[in-house]
């Protein structure tokens, strides 16, 4: 019964639900589309990783050398975010137009528990100007660390590569959307139920029986204006009539 009676409440003001549902959905999506910035993201990655050579020349994997370089990349994931590289890559490349404080905040480093490969990626609102960040943070980092470390083993495995259409990764108008339209039809019935609730006011049968706990005897239907137009227009109809078929005789 509590099920009906609240399927009852939301039909009697779904005229409310429909239209924030839908002033909250056009809204997310009109504002991801024309007012946010589109943002795109280049991304380069590196591989920590140094070959012994023994005395053939033979190029071997020594399996202590790769744990050793495993155990290096947490420290590696420090140094590229330091200052010292990022002042660097922003006084080789002026280009850019970016500061050392931007690089720090803007570049996210990734790495993967027991892997050799560390991610480098950046978001920008241009394609161009995040391939040429990623880049020039791996070149300098690979060209700087036999100096910090004492050892060389950095290569770039992938660079950045130029797009004539990048895709921007945010905003995702469809998620966008989505998401406003779960949100807002979930706050709509929380308002709908929530003045459904503060309004104790007596309305149907229903309402004496479950408050007043009485049985009801009769109820007053209410009468519109055209209703009310309608029967006068029908009795004087009836009275002329009368009038009429009494002067016929």
């Amino acid at each position: 019964m509590e099920f009906k009676l609240m399927i009852e409440m939301l039909r009697k003001r779904l005229w409310l639900i429909v239209a924030f549902v839908v002033i909250c959905t056009a809204g997310a999506g009109l504002f991801s589309k024309y007012m946010m910035t589109p943002m795109y993201e280049a991304t380069s990655t590196l591989i920590v990783n140094k070959m012994n050579v023994d005395q053939g020349g033979t190029r071997g994997l020594d399996l202590n050398e790769i744990n050793s370089n495993i155990m290096l990349i947490n420290s590696y994931k420090v140094i590229i975010t330091s200052a010292s590289i990022m002042d660097k890559v922003a006084a080789k490349h002026p280009d850019l137009q970016v500061s050392s404080k931007e690089l720090i905040d803007k570049l996210q480093v990734i790495t993967v528990q027991n892997s050799q490969v560390i991610t480098l990626k950046m978001r920008d609102p241009s394609y161009t100007r995040a391939m040429n960040v990623v880049n020039s943070v791996s070149q300098v980092f690979k060209e700087e660390i036999p100096q910090i470390m004492k050892i060389d083993n950095i290569s770039i495995l992938d660079n950045a590569k130029p797009q004539t259409d990048p895709v921007p990764v945010s905003p995702k108008l469809k998620v966008n959307i989505a998401v406003a339209f779960a949100a807002s039809f979930l706050i709509a019935v929380g308002i709908v139920l929530l003045l459904e609730y503060l309004d104790d006011t007596v309305k149907s049968e229903y309402d004496v029986e479950r408050y007043l706990e009485l049985t009801t005897l009769g109820a007053i239907r209410k009468i519109k204006k055209s209703d009310l137009r309608a029967r006068s227009s029908a009795r004087t109809k009836e009275q002329a009539g009368e009038k009429y078929a009494t002067l016929s005789q």
